[in-house]
């Protein structure tokens, strides 16, 4: 890998990282500043039990929030972006259900401020690229030694 490569590399990491970031941190505020109305949409679902829907409004929003922070800060970002894949895959599949199911509901993602309108297929295509991008960084930071060994200047006798 090239010098020039390399740091093409680093900046779309660290471009992923911050996209990744600043969309569950504000998700998760936007979420944890109406927990009532975020209940209601997870109900809409008709996914979980009624005991649960509590429950996951008022604990995803903050888990949201942290993964964010771990994604931003670059502290245990193995963890964060795992965090992010389980959720995406979560949402996701949500989302599919909803579909197949025909429900007439809003995604939810963002309370009721959601990006590009309430089209389920939008939101199902969102999470698809935010999907794509952590997935980029979780398997990035198992690279480096990698990289390094690649870049390292050629030793001749």
């Amino acid at each position: 890998m090239t010098k020039t490569s390399l740091v093409c590399y680093r900046t779309w990491n660290l471009t992923a990282r911050l996209i990744l970031a600043g969309v569950f941190i504000y998700a998760g505020i936007l979420k944890m500043g109406s927990p009532l109305e975020f209940a209601d949409t997870i109900a809409s679902y008709k996914i979980l039990p009624a005991f649960a829907i509590n429950l996951v409004a008022l604990g995803l929003p903050p888990f949201e929030i942290a993964c964010g922070l771990l994604v931003l800060m670059g502290l245990h970002l193995r963890i964060g972006t795992l965090g992010m894949l389980g959720m995406l895959v979560v949402f996701m599949g949500a989302v599919i259900h909803a579909l197949i199911w025909k429900l007439p509901i809003d995604c939810g993602c963002f309370g009721e401020h959601s990006w590009f309108g309430s089209s389920l297929w939008i939101a199902l295509a969102r999470d698809g690229v935010l999907l794509f991008l952590s997935a980029f960084v979780y398997v990035s930071q198992f690279e480096p030694r990698w990289v390094e060994k690649q870049t390292a200047p050629f030793i001749s006798e």
